[in-house]
């Protein structure tokens, strides 16, 4: 303590000084303790209150973005399917006019090709008709001629 008396002798300050100086340090102490640490946690819960939401928030807009992308995608595959299969109906409706439209042709093609056959036929009746027809009328106009009947 003597050690510590001739330096506060030397440097000039009074016990009065030291316990001024004792004091603002157990003052700063009970400050800190009473005053200063309350704000402090004061602030970090309103700064944990602030934050807090507004990462809920981010992260609640990025799920929301994220299931927006998987819904869109969905609607586009859905487009797609949709697409593909109206896309389908219409080849099997002209994959099936086509059968029916080949169906008829061959029809009308068989009574193209019956009548074809009929007319070719009743042609060679009416020419064997006009033959005999023909002998006929030759024989009856040389008897009308010759004025008696030629056999």
């Amino acid at each position: 303590m003597e050690l510590v008396g001739k330096i506060f002798q030397t440097l000039e300050i009074s016990q009065l000084a030291f316990l001024q100086m004792a004091l603002v340090v157990v003052l700063v102490f009970i400050l800190s303790a009473t005053l200063v640490r309350p704000i402090l946690s004061t602030f970090q819960e309103r700064e944990r209150r602030t934050t807090l939401p507004v990462e809920e928030s981010k992260a609640f807009l990025a799920d929301a973005e994220v299931k927006t992308a998987k819904y869109e995608e969905s609607l586009r595959k859905a487009a797609a399917e949709a697409l593909a299969g109206k896309r389908r109906k219409m080849e099997e409706s002209g994959r099936a006019e086509r059968k029916r439209i080949e169906g008829v042709l061959e029809e009308s093609n068989r009574r193209v090709e019956e009548m074809k056959a009929r007319i070719d036929v009743e042609k060679e009746e009416t020419a064997k008709a006009l033959r005999a027809e023909v002998s006929r009328l030759a024989v009856e106009i040389a008897g009308k001629v010759l004025g008696r009947p030629v056999a």
